[in-house]
């Protein structure tokens, strides 16, 4: 009887024996899936942050670059708005100029017009032995009254501008052909060198003449004197050689060209 119950009493122990592994083996499927549900589900979670990380920083990006962008439009508008601004401050500063230019064009012409206006008043009462101003000629002594004539009585005087041969009143279109005497008002002549200036300083103006040339000729040289000529000039001369009393045929002449000239004659400095 004891024997039949411990037989009996067996197939249940088989069955555990036999149910435990199938219980084991079920409980590791289970645990196998639910680590690679895991597995996945982190694997999901690292791909989505990934996905968010990569996101973020395209993000980061696209607004970098929008503030690059609207940094680049605001200099760029900056820069052209002060370049609009220099362009209207030049252009502003061009018609002011431009203005002033026609202004001081106008001046001067107001002013060489009533200078041309005053000379000719004055020359039309400039008699023959009249007293016209002073001459000085740079780096010589000369420096000495100027008469209207070349008679001994002017050249007593001082020095005298011829008032025949198609000779001319300073300032005028013409030679001013001035002579003095050697021994006395034009002893210095032969120091001017070419560059000097000789001012005529007259009632109606002051005038200057730059030195270009001086030569020796002779009183029937009259190709050399440029009288009846149309052109300003100044000639000065006195006889040769310097400080000779006694007559002589030859004569030292200094040339000289306005250093300033219109059509009106020699513009007054």
């Amino acid at each position: 009887m004891a024997a039949i119950c411990t037989r009996a009493a067996r197939p249940p122990i088989c069955r555990l024996y036999i149910e435990l592994p199938m219980k084991r083996a079920l409980l590791h499927s289970r645990m196998r899936h639910c680590l690679l549900g895991c597995a996945v589900a982190l694997l999901a979670s690292i791909v989505v942050a990934c996905v968010l990380v990569a996101h973020a920083r395209a993000v980061a990006r696209q607004k970098q670059e929008a503030a690059r962008q609207a940094a680049a439009e605001a200099q760029a508008a900056a820069e052209a708005a002060a370049a609009e601004q220099a362009a209207q401050e030049e252009a502003a500063a061009e018609a002011a100029r431009q203005a002033e230019e026609q202004r001081q064009a106008e001046e001067a012409a107001a002013q060489r017009k009533q200078q041309v206006e005053d000379a000719a008043a004055a020359h039309e009462s400039v008699q023959y032995g009249d007293k016209l101003g002073t001459i000085r000629v740079e780096g010589t002594q000369i420096d000495c009254d100027l008469y209207w004539g070349d008679s001994d009585a002017q050249f007593d005087a001082g020095a005298g501008c011829s008032a025949t041969d198609g000779c001319v009143l300073p300032g005028e279109n013409g030679t001013v052909f001035i002579g003095a005497h050697t021994g006395t008002y034009f002893a210095d002549l032969g120091s001017a060198e070419v560059g000097d200036r000789i001012y005529l300083d007259t009632y109606w103006g002051n005038f200057v003449y730059e030195i270009t040339e001086m030569q020796v000729i002779y009183e029937t040289d009259t190709d050399k004197v440029r009288w009846g000529a149309t052109e300003p000039s100044c000639i000065l001369y006195t006889c040769y050689p310097f400080g000779i009393l006694t007559h002589t045929d030859r004569r030292y002449a200094v040339y000289a060209d306005p250093v300033a000239a219109d059509a009106d004659g020699v513009i007054p400095q």
